[in-house]
This record gives structure tokens, sequence and C-alpha cells, in this order.
């Protein structure tokens, strides 16, 4: 190709190229084209030859790489876990749809605890695992078989000695033991029908005289206070009684209004010199004193009103309410001459006088407050009218709460029951300051978990005695306490219980008023009392007899099923001898002595008892503790039906030590003496059943000795088995009146009477084969007779075997045909 060719061709080429637009041409020469080229390269190589042939590969897949990449950089992990946006009030789209993320997010953040949590514990389980494995190998090494390799290590012996007859170590601590103690003394007195003791002042003065803990004290104290109230009707609901009864709102208010009388006092005699006390030691003088220690420097009289002489008015009227004496808040606004229509109603709220013009002053003080007194700068004066008209339960009085029982006085003293509530405005009740406690604030708010005490003594003032002694019992170093508070409230009916005995710990039925809850004392004193009952039964007993007013869903008494699952449990003869005593000598059948003695209530005794436990036991297939329960109640039909079954599976073994038979022998023995005395009380057919039986192991007892006439003799006077064929209707007859306990037992006794009757044969024919032939023939013959005899005894066997309408074991049927066929 030469020149000319090769410009046409590239002028038809750039013809081809050329486009009718209106962008200028880019002219470049080789020189700048093949510059380009080297910076493009260049650039590749350089920034990413991989990303290329990313590019190159998605695309030819037809994947967008560059918006593929816009959207991945428009998701984010991070905000999967973040806190939810708030949503209004009205955007249920908004509300179901973080609700719906906050569950999931939860589930996701409790599998990744219980994940971290499963390993930790499986890692130290290993470590520890692996540390005891080298410590076994170090001591293993020290001490071994050769001793001689480590001259200065010396084994010691320890010399121990042990009691003849050991006792169980008690589980019960000293606190226990001496509240077991009075709960024993306090049950005796009732058995005894002396008067009772209160046990709440019991329990609390203990806790003084004997306890080194003031906490635990202290807590016995305000139950103290609280049960100080009218003795309450068992007939009536402590519930219902407690929420309408305006006693034990007073009983909190001064609980603490004392409690802040200890405590200025305590301020007042660190600061003698400030103070000036002297006068007649009343509350009067007393808020004097503490006011003047309070406020000696000038800067807390700050906002203050109605200051005289730098002596506040409103705080001494504060204090005085503060410490429950209205007489003394009266007195100190009569002096100052100020608001003299709240001295009015001051001095008719202290003489206790509610007549129309009483109402009417409270309106206007009420509407007092709410144009002016409603943002007063002084906290005294505003939270004085607060008590006074029983208003703003919503204002906090920061200023004047400095501990939790300032809050709760506060509280406390603008109640209104619900016959005095004011509807024109908002006012506290008592079931809403309840509320307020329990669920609003609750545990974490008082930091319950390290200030028990503290939020045991707020519920308690608030009436809540249920659910402050559900929390207690959380705790094993709190759970004597809270059982024997609930024990003593319960006795002086004062403690909620739920309708059903196997409700929850704590529970709410549909009628309570909320937020009351009932607390399950059969629950919380089986909880405490199982922990020690085989160690000290007598204690538990002693617990499981306050139960004794309750009732199960059955009806069965609570008292009596906690005793029953103790004897279920552990039914052996000292356990049964430590509840129900020893046997009288001259009556078989009544028992001296035992826990269980002075417990007989009227709805239960020790012989009911031992029915109920029998029936259990029997249920669960334990017949010889239920035979000798049975026997302890006097049940002797009961006793005699498991004897049978029983004897009906052992009665044709061998006699061995220890066994079975031998230990139902012992209890035939017992039981035929108490029949000489009883026998009305039993059904004939049972008596027929046991009699048998009993002759039936006698029977067998010979058999085994070798004494095989005798034993004969018993089967042939009982009618049990045939001698001629003739008798045999009669005896299956006989067999159809008795129990299935003896047709149980037959192929057995079919058995033996059969090797009695071969063995016989056996004898009598090898006598007979070995005589002389100089023998006498009558002596031959009358053996003749005797043999005829023994194998018709045989067959009559074999015909009864068939003729009893009771399938037998075939290898029973093929022994007593092969040993009549082995007679002939």
């Amino acid at each position: 190709m030469d020149l000319v060719e090769l410009l046409q061709q590239a002028q038809r080429l750039t013809n081809e190229t050329k486009m009718d637009t209106e962008m200028p041409g880019v002219e470049r020469t080789m020189s700048q084209v093949l510059q380009a080229t080297q910076e493009l390269h260049s650039r590749v190589t350089q920034t990413g030859t991989n990303d290329l042939q990313a590019h190159i590969l998605l695309g030819s897949k037809g994947v967008d790489l560059p918006q593929l990449t816009q959207k991945l950089e428009t998701l984010s992990a991070r905000q999967s876990f973040e806190p939810l946006d708030p949503v209004t009030d009205t955007d249920v789209q908004g509300y179901l749809k973080n609700e719906r993320e906050n569950a999931i997010l939860s589930v996701i953040d409790e599998t990744n605890r219980s994940i971290f949590e499963a390993v930790e514990r499986q890692k130290w389980r290993c470590i520890y695992a692996e540390w005891g494995e080298e410590k076994e190998l170090l001591l293993n090494a020290l001490v071994g078989p050769h001793q001689e390799d480590f001259p200065d290590v010396q084994r010691q012996m320890v010399r121990t000695a042990m009691a003849d007859e050991p006792t169980p170590f008690s589980r019960l601590n000293v606190i226990q033991q001496l509240y077991a103690k009075e709960i024993s003394a306090y049950n005796l007195m009732h058995i005894q029908g002396t008067q009772r003791t209160n046990l709440v002042s019991t329990f609390a003065q203990l806790a003084q005289q004997s306890f080194d803990d003031s906490l635990v004290a202290e807590m016995w104290n305000v139950l103290v206070f609280m049960a100080d109230v009218t003795p309450l009707s068992r007939n009536i609901d402590p519930i219902k009684s407690r929420q309408s009864a305006p006693q034990f709102i007073q009983q909190a208010r001064t609980y603490l209004e004392r409690r802040y009388k200890t405590y200025m006092n305590k301020v007042i005699e660190q600061n003698l010199v400030v103070a000036r006390r002297g006068g007649i030691p009343n509350v009067y003088n007393l808020v004097g004193s503490y006011v003047g220690v309070t406020f000696q420097q000038p800067q807390s009289l700050c906002g203050l009103h109605d200051v005289t002489n730098g002596r506040p008015l409103w705080p001494l009227v504060y204090y005085s309410l503060r410490s429950g004496d209205m007489g003394a808040a009266v007195r100190y606004l009569k002096e100052a001459g100020t608001c003299p229509d709240l001295l009015k109603l001051m001095t008719l709220l202290k003489m206790g006088d509610r007549d129309p013009s009483t109402a009417k002053l409270e309106g206007q003080l009420k509407l007092e407050y709410n144009n002016k007194l409603h943002v007063c700068t002084d906290p005294y004066k505003k939270a004085v009218y607060v008590i006074v008209l029983a208003c703003d339960p919503h204002d906090t009085h920061v200023e004047l709460m400095r501990s939790i029982d300032d809050f709760l006085w506060m509280q406390l003293s603008i109640l209104r029951g619900q016959d005095k509530r004011d509807y024109n405005i908002e006012q506290l009740t008592y079931s809403g300051l309840q509320s307020l406690i329990l669920d609003k604030y609750g545990e974490n708010y008082f930091n319950a978990r390290e200030k028990t005490p503290l939020y045991f003594q707020v519920l308690a003032l608030t009436g809540q005695f249920e659910a402050a002694i559900e929390f207690l019992a959380r705790t094993e170093a709190n759970r004597p306490h809270a059982v024997h508070m609930a024990i003593a409230l319960n006795e002086l009916c004062m403690l909620g219980a739920p309708s059903s005995v196997k409700q929850p710990l704590l529970s709410a039925e549909p009628d309570d008023p909320p937020p009351m809850k009932r607390l399950n004392l059969v629950r919380l004193i089986v909880m405490y009392a199982k922990c020690f009952e085989q160690t000290d039964t007598e204690h538990a007993l002693q617990y499981y007899y306050l139960l004794r007013h309750f009732k199960a869903e059955d009806g069965t008494n609570a008292m009596l099923n906690c005793v029953s699952d103790l004897l279920v449990e552990n039914c052996d003869d000292k356990m049964l001898e430590l509840v129900f005593g020893v046997v009288d000598e001259a009556n078989p059948f009544r028992f001296t002595g035992g826990i269980f003695d002075e417990f007989h209530t009227m709805d239960c005794d020790k012989y009911s008892l031992a029915g109920m436990v029998g029936d259990e036991l029997s249920k669960r297939s334990n017949y010889e503790s239920a035979i000798k329960l049975y026997f302890i109640a006097g049940q002797l039909d009961k006793a005699l039906r498991l004897v049978c079954s029983l004897l009906s599976q052992v009665v044709h073994q061998p006699p061995r030590p220890g066994s079975m038979r031998e230990r139902l022998g012992e209890v035939i023995k017992q039981l035929d003496a108490a029949l000489a005395e009883r026998k009305t009380d039993v059904e004939a057919h049972v008596i027929v059943t046991y009699t048998v039986l009993s002759q039936v192991m006698e029977f067998f007892n010979l058999h085994h000795a070798g004494e095989s006439r005798l034993a004969s003799d018993i089967l042939t006077n009982n009618r049990l088995i045939p001698t001629t064929s003739f008798e045999v209707d009669e005896c299956v007859s006989n067999l159809k009146r008795m129990g299935p306990e003896i047709i149980k037992v037959l192929p057995d006794i079919l058995l033996a009477a059969m090797d009695i009757v071969y063995e016989e044969y056996v004898n009598q024919r090898g006598s007979s084969g070995s005589g002389s032939v100089y023998g006498d023939e009558t002596k031959s013959e009358n053996k003749e007779s005797l043999l005829r005899h023994l194998r018709g005894r045989a067959k009559a066997l074999t015909n009864m075997a068939a003729s009893v309408p009771y399938r037998m074991p075939s290898t029973t049927n093929q022994r007593l045909v092969q040993l009549e066929i082995l007679m002939h």
C-alpha cells in the first residue's frame, strides 16, 4: 500500500467518524496520542487493576458496580443497635414498630449475654477441673508409696471419737433455734388453753435482746408499731379491712413522728450551747431549740417569710407538725398573729370538729393557696398549707425532703380517704400511695438489694405487709425473720392469705384493691421447714402445727398434709416412734408418747394421720411401711389386705434371715393378737383369705423343713387340695369363695403337694421293692393299696389343676403330669 492509498483510507475513516454535532473537533498529533496512551496505562496499573477487572467481570454479568456501591454505603449495621427514636402517643404504627424492634433487640442482647455467661462458666469449670487434677498429682507426688524419698514429710494420725448413738447435726443456726423455741412455747400455750402472748411483741423483744443486729431489731419495731391496732376478727378479710381502716395510716405517721423527735433530740444534744434548751420538756420547746440550731446562720433565712429576731415562723410550725403536735403548731401561729384563717382551721382540726364551716374554710384556703402560695418562696409555709389542706400531691417539696422518712411522712400527711375526697381537685389516696411505692418507684428506686431493711420499712409503713415479707424472704439471711413475721401477723389475723394453698408465694385476688398482694403462708412455712425437717423433726412439726387452720383444695388439713409428706419420705422405725410413740402394753391399738400426741385437734389426731400416711404409702407401693401405719391407725382391714397381697408373692419361698417373708411373719404375730380383740372390724372374706394364707405359710415352712406329713395335714384340714378325684369339685368350689391371693399361690401349693406325694410314693415303692420273696402277702397287698392311693392323690391333683378356672403356668402342668406318669 502506497502513501496515496493510505491517505485516502484515512480520509474515509475521518468522514465515517464525523458526527453532525456542534462539538468542536479535537486534533492531536501522533506524539500527543502516544503520550495520552502512556498516561492512561500508568494510571490504570498504579490505582487498581483489580478494580478494573472487577468492573469488567461484574459488567459482563449485568451488574452496575457504581450503583451497587451507593446502595451498600446507605446500609449501616451500627444503627440497628442504636436507641430508637421517640414517637408520639398517637403514632400507633410507629409505636408498634418500636415495640417490635425493641423485642428483637432484647432477644438478641439476652442471647448474647446468656452465651457469654455459659462460655464463662464452662471456661472456669474446665480451669477448676485442671487445677484439681494438678493439685491431686502434686499431693500424690509428695506423699505416695515412696515415703522415704521425702523424709521431712510426716503423716500424723488424728484420733477421732464417735458417740455410741450419734445424732444428726442440726441445720438450725442460733437465730433459727431461738425462733423455734418461741414457737414451741407459743404452741404449748395454745394446747394447754392458757392465754397466748403477742408473737409480734415476743419476737421484737427477742430481736432486741438476743440478736446482735440493730437493723433487724428496727424492722421488728416497725412491725410492732403497725400491728398495735384494734384486734381483727378471723371472719373479716385482712386486706379489705386494712385498706378501709385509717388506724394504719395514723400508726405509720406516729411512728415516723416519734423517730423524728428522737433525731431532733440528738441534734440538740450535740449543740447544747446554741440550742439554749430550757423550760418544760415538750414539743413546743423541742422544736424551738431545734430551729435555733438549724437556722443559726443568717444565710439560712433567705427566702423565708415572717422572720422575727432571726426566728422564722413557718419552720417552727412545720417541725411542730412533723413531730405530730398540732397544739404546738397552733401556739406558734397564735403568737405570730398571722394567717388567722389557717389558725382557725388548725384549731378546729385539733379539736376534731368537722362541721360545714370547716369545709367552707378549707375551700377558701385552698383557693388562696392556688392563687398565691403555690409559687411561694418559703418552702416551709407552702408545706404547712399542703399538710393542713391535704392538697397538691405532685409537689415534691425538695427543699424539705432530707430522707425517705420525710418523704413518706409528707405523703401520709396529705392522704384523704375515699369518703372524704374532694373530687374537684386531685388528691392522694391510700391505695395511690401504695401503688406509688410498690409499682412506680419499686425496688430499683430504693436500691432494695443493698438497703433491704429500708425498703421493708417503707412497705410495712404503707400497710403492704405481704409484699414486704415476700421481699425479705428472697435472701437466705433474712428468710427466718420473714417467716416469723408472717407467722406473727397471721396469728393476729392481719396477714392476707390466698384462697388456695397452691398459689404462688405472692399473688393477688381479682377482688383485691390494687396494688395489694396476698402471701401464701403455707408455702412459706413449708419452704422454710423442709430444710431441717430431717434433722430437727420436732421443731418442724411445731411449725406445721401453725397450719392447722388452712385447708387444701381437696378439703384436707394442711398440717396433716405436711406431716404426711414428711413421713412418706422418711418412714423408718425411728421416725414412727418419734412421731407416734410406742405401743401401750395394755392396749395394742393405743400408742403413747410421740411428738404428735400433743397436737390433737378437732380436725385431726395421730390415728387419722397414720391412716393418711398409710394410704399414700400404699399408692407408692411401699406396702411394708403402709402395714405399720395402718396398724397404728387401727385400720386392720387395710392392713390385712396388704398382708395378703404380700404373702401371695413370697409365701412359697424358703425361709431366709432378713427376707420379706420373715418380716411378714413378725407382722402376722401382731395381727393375730390384734384380731383376737377386734375381729369384727374386718370383713369376713378378708379374714378367710388371711387365715388361709397364714396356714399356707405354715405349710411351706413345714415343707421346706422336711415335715411332709404335718404339711399334708394342713392342706387337708383347710380343704385346699383333694385327696381323691371325688373331692376335686368341692375344693374348686372352696377356692372360688376365697380371695384371688389364694389362686395366685395355688400353682406352688399343687407342686409342693405333688412333690410330697411323689416322695412318699418313692419311699413306699423302694421299701416294697427291697422286700424278701418270703414276705407276708398281706403286707404286700397293703403296700400296693397305699401305692394306688398315692396314685389316686396324684391324679386328683392333676384333675384339680385342669378344673380350676385359672390358667395354670405351662411349667406347672408339665411338672404335675410328669410326676403322675412317674408313679405308674
